[in-house]
């Protein structure tokens, strides 16, 4: 009975340490760019309620479509891609981070791409647009920055 008491500490410990999940990360440079770049090449997509495809893209289907496109999956709507990450200030936000806005009583999403641009699958009748982020309607209808991580 002594030595199986051993294999079996070794058992468990094994079996404990495989359901700690190591720390969430913040995406690579590269990551970040591939985002940025898929985003960037749907400017002029039509907006399609519920779109998540080229055929058009809803707000939240074009973060998503974007994101799978580097390889990283992450939340379908608008108020999950909300908690898929931290908050942070507009002022430290990289390519890839999502900003959110409130809009006609609804949470928009939109993908920054640096130089202080977001791409935006803004309405109905619209098309993917890129915006500055300092452009008076965003900000006066900004909510919050958030940090993706995986």
């Amino acid at each position: 009975m002594r030595r199986i008491w051993p294999h079996w500490a070794l058992l468990i410990t094994l079996l404990l340490s495989a359901c700690v999940s190591s720390p969430l990360k913040s995406l690579d440079d590269s990551e970040r760019s591939t985002i940025a770049m898929e985003a960037l090449g749907q400017i002029g997509r039509p907006y399609r309620y519920g779109g998540t495809t080229q055929d058009g893209f809803d707000c939240s289907g074009l973060v998503q479509y974007s994101y799978a496109q580097a390889g990283i999956k992450i939340p379908r709507t608008t108020s999950e891609q909300l908690h898929a990450g931290k908050k942070i200030s507009l002022s430290n936000a990289l390519p890839g981070d999502l900003l959110f806005y409130k809009l006609g009583g609804g949470l928009h999403v939109a993908l920054y791409v640096g130089d202080g641009r977001a791409v935006h699958a803004p309405a109905r009748g619209r098309q993917v647009i890129v915006a500055p982020v300092d452009a008076d309607f965003w900000q006066e209808n900004f909510v919050t920055a958030i940090r993706v991580l995986r």
